[in-house]
């Protein structure tokens, strides 16, 4: 696959007039795909590998390449093709005409049909809670400046979903769209719970929501709770009703209890991003680098991430 990834690839972008590297991350592949890319690297002088040291995630193995790279601009893709390489035009058009971030937003997918209507929660979630200018079938496939991708690399965030934080990070956006297509070979690594651990992971990542629903919901429950309580006061004083019922009683704890359950599950996402970024575990391990070394990259325009200048005149 990744040799007919380069093929069509190389294709693509042999008539713009832009100096390309290919920069490859084999994140962890237990096949035979390290290889196919080293055979690459001896016939290309621009292609470059970095091998991991396992699978990280394609969260990590997108970082790592961003970190890596060595161009005024990088364009992310993944390789299985479902997002076709002739896009690369149209991306480096919207760059050059003067736009930090270039978005190819999803128009169609090529996808099963509960694949679809999952992606359809999914990104409605995030645009209603979260991301508000998300495009509405999301992002595969992105182009980013220099001192966009020098922000991102400063960001101590060990957790970062790539995409979505440089989707909040402003600058100039423009998008394309285009259709997705069917993978041509082998099956996606992405199962129904990878997908939503990653709804979970954007949520409570990019959102204020749970908390503010924990709150909300926590309220409520005392509302009700001072409401019933008086209730009972009042029906037993000015009534004389002897209050019993144990299966109501039962149905009042259990609902408690699932709601402290919910709750704590909550906090305990929280507090799990946190101690990650407290002990500061590594997001990737660069095992292998095989390739054309890359050409110096400028210093980062970002050395202090809490005071950024990145203006073109700074």
């Amino acid at each position: 696959m990744v040799a007919i990834f380069y093929t069509e690839t190389s294709h693509a972008i042999k008539d713009i007039d832009v100096d390309f590297e290919f920069l490859f991350i084999d994140d962890g592949s237990s096949d035979n795909t390290y290889g196919a890319l080293k055979e690459l690297a001896d016939t290309d002088k621009r292609v470059r590998i970095l091998r991991l040291s396992r699978n990280f995630g394609s969260f990590p193995a997108i970082s790592a390449g961003m970190f890596h790279a060595a161009g005024d601009a990088i364009i992310c893709m993944a390789a299985d093709l479902q997002d076709p390489p002739s896009l690369i035009v149209k991306l480096v058009e919207s760059w050059q005409a003067g736009n930090d971030i270039v978005w190819a937003a999803i128009g169609e997918r090529g996808d099963s049909y509960f694949q679809k209507l999952f992606s359809g929660l999914f990104y409605s979630m995030i645009r209603r809670i979260a991301l508000r200018n998300m495009p509405r079938n999301g992002v595969n496939v992105g182009l980013f400046s220099r001192r966009v991708i020098d922000i991102y690399n400063a960001l101590p965030e060990r957790d970062s979903i790539p995409f979505f934080t440089i989707l909040k990070l402003g600058f100039s956006q423009e998008q394309i769209s285009y259709d997705r297509q069917a993978r041509r070979a082998g099956n996606s690594g992405w199962s129904f719970w990878a997908r939503v651990r990653s709804a979970v992971d954007v949520v409570v990542t990019f959102s204020y929501a749970p908390v503010r629903l924990i709150s909300a919901v926590g309220f409520l429950a005392a509302v009700i709770g001072v409401v019933y309580a008086m209730i009972i006061i009042v029906q037993s004083i000015l009534f004389g009703v002897v209050v019993s019922g144990w299966s109501s009683l039962m149905i009042v704890l259990l609902l408690v209890s699932g709601i402290q359950m919910v709750t704590l599950g909550f906090i305990a996402e929280y507090l799990w991003r946190q101690s990650k970024q407290v002990r500061r575990e590594p997001r990737y391990i660069v095992m292998d680098e095989y390739g054309r070394k890359p050409l110096t990259k400028s210093a980062s325009s970002v050395p202090d991430v809490d005071n950024i200048n990145v203006s073109l005149d700074h």
